[in-house]
Order: C-alpha cells, then sequence, then structure tokens
C-alpha cells in the first residue's frame, strides 16, 4: 500500500471520527425553547422550529401550534411555570411538523384543531420529510372556528395565500 493511499485513508477515519463525536455531542439534548410574555395572560415560546402561542385562561390554556414532538415536555415545563390550568385545546395553523408534531403527545389531554386541508395532508403524509407519529387533528373546519375557554374567545380562520394552501390566522 503506497503511503499516499494509507495517508488518505488515515485522514479519512478521522474525519468520519470527528463528525461522529460532533453528532453524539448533540443527541439527548432537550431543545432550547423560550417563554416571552407578550401581554397579561398571552405568551410566546420559540426555539426549535415553529414558534407556539399561549394562552391562559381560568379554565385552561389555549395553544397556537405544539412544534415538534421531541418539544413536549419543554413546552410543558414553559406552560406550568406561568399556570397550573392544564391545555385543553391546540390551534394547529398547518400540517407541518414543526407546528403540529406535538400533536400526538398532546391528543391525550387536549383537543387538536385545525383545518380540514391540513389534517388531510397529515394524515395522506404530504410532508415528506415528517417524523412518523404526526398525529392529525380530531376537529377540522373549512372556514372558520371558535374556542371559547375561560370566558375568552379564540378565533380561527383559514386563508388561501398563506405559506402554504393549508394556513389558518388566529
Amino acid at each position: 500500500m503506497s503511503r499516499t493511499l494509507l495517508a488518505r485513508a488515515s485522514l479519512g477515519v478521522l474525519l468520519l471520527f470527528g463528525c461522529w463525536i460532533a453528532y453524539t455531542q448533540n443527541q439527548g439534548k432537550p431543545p432550547q425553547l423560550t417563554l416571552n410574555k407578550v401581554k397579561d395572560d398571552l405568551y410566546e415560546i420559540e426555539g426549535d422550529g415553529g414558534n407556539v402561542a399561549v394562552y391562559v385562561t381560568s379554565e385552561g390554556v389555549i395553544l397556537v401550534d405544539d412544534k415538534f414532538e421531541q418539544d413536549h415536555e419543554g413546552i410543558v415545563a414553559k406552560v406550568k411555570s406561568v399556570t397550573d390550568q392544564p391545555v385543553k385545546y391546540v390551534l394547529s395553523t398547518h400540517h407541518h411538523a414543526d407546528h403540529s408534531g406535538g400533536n400526538a403527545r398532546f391528543l391525550p389531554t387536549a383537543e387538536i384543531i385545525s383545518t380540514a386541508n391540513a389534517r388531510a395532508n397529515i394524515v395522506e403524509h404530504k410532508q415528506a420529510n415528517a417524523p412518523p407519529g404526526v398525529a392529525p387533528a380530531r376537529v377540522g373546519f373549512t372556514q372558520e372556528c371558535s374556542v371559547f375557554l375561560g370566558g375568552r374567545r379564540v378565533r380561527t380562520q383559514k386563508i388561501d395565500s398563506g405559506h402554504n394552501n393549508r394556513d389558518d390566522i388566529i
């Protein structure tokens, strides 16, 4: 074996080993999420993909989006840092996993609501790189929907020309 070939093979092994070390250093670390107070009982959780709105009422919490599945525990911890009320509703703005990837983790205790089109996109696996297990909403609407909780109303309405054609505004 020539010295050049041996040197290149050694360099390749070192590069792969370095990549493996870098990759494993990031495994298992929970995503960094930041809670920001917007106004009174309205908060925003940012980091790791799309943002989450947190609306606290006297009867429970309404979330707008729930990020990726791996963010569930961090989101719940941030909510618990501002209220003892449980999450009752999650309004999903669209089907991308950084907005609806945590649906399955919230479904046992909260109702997930989205446009009928966003629900269909999750069922039909329209996001090719979505992780397995993204759960569709159990409640879908075609034009608009209102949630009433703790004497407050949150209204969501489908829009046709947003981030994709399955978006809604809340």
